[in-house]
């Protein structure tokens, strides 16, 4: 009898389980994925941005990916995709997309320079992210003028302009701490202007959001 129930139970339980539609393809959810960004949904984005690497695991995918779970302040999530993308076959282009961003976020977020500069290596030594790379350690050593240094050359080696973005912000926040205000809101005012990324938009928009209710700081 007992055996009988439990077998009546799972029965019960897996009549009452959500169909799972096995006919969708990754292109689909990738097409679903644009269509909730369009409506700023990123939980759902999150959802199907799953599915589609689950079907079709690929670098680019990846990239966004992370940087949707970056913009949810998901940063151990979007680390661990970044180091899952690293085995994924990519140009060498994609690569370095791949590398600057994990690197970025070890340094930036958790703080691990050192991982952050040997990953800044892998980059071509022309490469403006390296450059911004070498402007965030020293930024966060509290090296500032250096680190302004790094910003000018990796704006004067930037290709496109999300690359620009990045660099804008960074500068942003070295001039915050110089205490030079027109260049640190100026730089804020073009890293949006450039930028792209969702997790730039969001780090932009949060900088300013807790800076501009409150003075200026002065020396």
């Amino acid at each position: 009898m007992r055996l009988f129930s439990l077998m009546i139970l799972l029965f019960w339980l897996s009549a009452c389980a959500p169909a799972i539609n096995t006919d969708v393809t990754p292109v689909q959810h990738r097409q679903w994925v644009n269509e909730l960004l369009s409506i700023n949904d990123i939980p759902g984005a999150l959802n199907e941005m799953r599915q589609a690497l689950a079907g079709n695991p690929n670098i680019d995918d990846a990239l966004l990916y992370a940087d949707l779970l970056e913009s949810q302040d998901k940063f151990k999530q979007a680390r661990k995709a970044y180091k899952k993308a690293l085995k994924y076959p990519a140009d060498s282009q994609q690569k370095r997309s791949l590398y600057y961003r994990l690197a970025l976020l070890e340094a930036a977020d958790f703080n691990n320079l050192n991982k952050a500069e040997k990953l800044s290596l892998r980059l071509p030594p022309v490469d403006s992210r390296l450059f911004d790379l070498k402007s965030i350690i020293y930024f966060k050593k509290g090296e500032y003028k250096k680190a302004l240094i790094e910003s000018h050359k990796a704006l004067a080696k930037a290709t496109n302009n999300e690359e620009k973005g990045w660099t804008y912000f960074h500068m942003a926040q070295i001039y915050y701490e110089l205490r030079i205000e027109r260049e640190t809101f100026g730089s804020l005012f073009n890293s949006i202007n450039n930028g792209r990324s969702h997790s730039l938009v969001k780090r932009v928009t949060q900088y300013w959001e807790a800076r501009r209710h409150i003075p200026f700081p002065k020396n």
